[in-house]
């Protein structure tokens, strides 16, 4: 129930920003989903890696290697990294916007000869 919370909340964000910087909102929604999901999973495959060089392949089956604890890590690790994305994202947008509207006002009452 909560990874739905987690994918519409990502989705809005991300679609939100979307249509602010006049892009494609599924686009962004799904770099945004990319970066959450990803993150998760590239942490939990490092982590199983981990615990395979530690303590062999039966380490794995052990009750104190799977915990509520490591679970939350990941989805905060991969929050952290959706928000940075984001913030990438939006900083990119207002960047675009302030070079075109540079462009805007450099160009006015200029003609083009050929």
């Amino acid at each position: 129930m909560i990874g739905i919370v987690f994918i519409y909340w990502i989705w809005k964000s991300f679609s939100d920003l979307a249509n602010e910087y006049n892009k494609n909102k599924w686009t962004y929604a799904l770099i945004g989903l990319a970066s959450y999901y990803g993150t998760t999973l590239v942490a939990g495959v490092i982590y199983g890696a981990c615990v395979v060089f530690i303590n062999g392949v039966d380490g794995v089956n052990d009750e104190n290697y799977n915990s509520i604890g490591w679970n939350l890590l990941f989805v905060l690790l991969g929050g952290l990294v959706c928000y940075g994305v984001y913030s990438l994202l939006k900083t990119k947008g207002e960047k675009e916007r302030e070079l075109s509207r540079k462009e805007g006002i450099d160009s006015i009452g200029v003609t083009e000869e050929n």
